[in-house]
């Protein structure tokens, strides 16, 4: 499974709902375990849960009044209590860890320029520093290519980016910071919705 496909099905979601297949649920939890954004929603995902199964857990120590079943939790008036008490776990989550992330300004750093030749050497990255490259469009064609963040043999970030008028240079940014260390910049072709044959790639060095 990729970054892409994962997205698209709305993997996150489906995993905590329950609603995967054996084969997929494996497949997501090989992809998350390699992919930084996805590892992040999952993270995120489940701090989220556990904060609204312990919310819950107060409202059923509340005893049930005598002579009544364990439907009349469910009476309009105690049903709304429980929907309040939810909604309060995801208005916290969101102050407390969510939102202020959206919230707070961010530099954006010079694109790093490479050259879509595969080198030994490439750029050198301060931790940090934001991934936004820059690679010439001429050995790109169509609409869109799929370009892949690669650590070895391991795809941390991957996806489709659409290619812009030449001679503009096809432009990537991957969100989010990676460890030092050395990494990739694979440009594929994207034809049917399915990355192809590699038509760029370009090493960089991230730095303590």
């Amino acid at each position: 499974m990729d970054h892409e496909l994962a997205i698209k099905n709305q993997s996150v979601e489906r995993y905590f709902l329950g609603e995967m297949e054996p084969p997929e649920r494996e497949a997501f939890e090989e992809h998350f375990f390699v992919c930084e954004l996805c590892a992040d929603d999952v993270r995120a995902t489940s701090a989220f849960v556990e904060n609204a199964k312990d919310i819950l857990k107060e409202r059923k120590s509340w005893p049930a009044p005598a002579g009544r079943g364990w439907m009349w939790w469910f009476r309009p008036v105690f049903a709304t209590g429980a929907l309040a008490a939810l909604c309060l776990a995801v208005i916290a989550y969101q102050n407390f860890s969510v939102i202020p992330g959206l919230k707070a300004p961010q530099s954006m750093a010079h694109a790093v320029g490479l050259d879509g030749a595969t080198r030994s050497a490439g750029p050198k990255l301060k931790e940090g520093q934001a991934l936004h490259f820059q690679m010439p469009s001429d050995a790109v064609a169509g609409r869109s290519v799929f370009v892949e963040l690669r650590s070895g043999s391991k795809t941390v970030s991957s996806g489709a980016v659409e290619v812009p008028a030449k001679p503009e240079p096809l432009d990537v940014f991957f969100p989010g910071h990676v460890k030092p260390g050395r990494y990739s910049v694979v440009v594929r072709a994207y034809d049917n919705g399915q990355p192809g044959r590699e038509l760029l790639q370009n090493e960089f060095e991230v730095i303590p």
